[in-house]
């Protein structure tokens, strides 16, 4: 039976927050560890990064060796393919999303929306996915653009019962643990007054989330053919923000 899959944006119309590098590497989670099939939606029309990063991987393992022998190990051990990344420019996103569930049988499809989302084809885009998540980051600029832009989505979508968005899930990013938690824990306290949906995990600033496959090191972190290596995982929030997701998104 072919599977209705859960249609989520990523979005937040503050560059800078992580949103591609979490599709990618939520994405690859789930659909090389935990079983389940993804498709991603490459918004950042005319540049698509995603689709150019795919490009670079490709090229990266077709150079190495070691990266080679990486793929050949991972398909004996799941037999699956590389998950799609198709363009589209973002007041489409959900025909692309909608082309991708009709060809497909997938779980997930995660539509990575760029930075600027204020138009009205963007607006329809956002609160006809079936979630919205919002990575956030500890800065009161970050979080003013956000919630400004997030609560107009929200109070829109609770008028109208046509729309399908259930919920917008919130979660804190790029939290330095050595600076001061001001900005943290005053939104923490706004954002539940206005009984926004705030993700329990906190994914930690490191530098790790920026590690691509190269030619010149066998250590990476952020890639589309293969999940970040175990070792890698180990206090990165990113196991945890996943599998506290797959509750949320009701991927069981």
């Amino acid at each position: 039976m072919k599977k209705n899959p859960v249609f989520v944006a990523m979005c937040n119309q503050k560059g800078g927050v992580g949103k591609s590098a979490m599709t990618i590497l939520l994405a690859g989670y789930y659909h090389y560890l935990k079983g389940l099939n993804v498709a991603v939606v490459d918004c950042d029309y005319p540049q698509y990064s995603l689709i150019r990063l795919k490009e670079r991987d490709m090229r990266t393992v077709e150079n190495s060796e070691y990266f080679k022998q990486q793929m050949i190990n991972q398909w004996n051990r799941i037999q699956k393919k590389a998950y799609p990344i198709v363009g589209a420019e973002a007041e489409k996103a959900r025909d692309a999303a909608d082309k991708l569930a009709k060809e497909g049988d997938y779980d997930l499809i995660i539509v990575d929306l760029p930075g600027t989302v204020n138009s009205r084809g963007v607006f329809n885009t956002i609160v006809n996915m079936d979630y919205v998540i919002t990575p956030i980051a500890p800065d009161r600029i970050v979080m003013q653009s956000s919630l400004a832009f997030s609560t107009t989505v929200i109070d829109y979508s609770k008028k109208r019962k046509d729309v399908p968005v259930k919920d917008f899930l919130f979660f804190w990013n790029k939290k330095d643990g050595r600076a001061s938690t001001e900005v943290f824990d005053t939104y923490n306290l706004i954002m539940k007054k206005m009984e926004l949906t705030v993700l329990d995990t906190v994914v930690p600033h490191t530098n790790r989330y920026d590690k691509e496959l190269s030619l010149l090191t066998k250590n990476y972190f952020r890639c589309t053919l293969m999940p970040p290596p175990a070792k890698a995982l180990k206090g990165s929030g990113l196991a945890e923000l996943a599998e506290e997701l797959i509750v949320k998104l009701n991927l069981k």
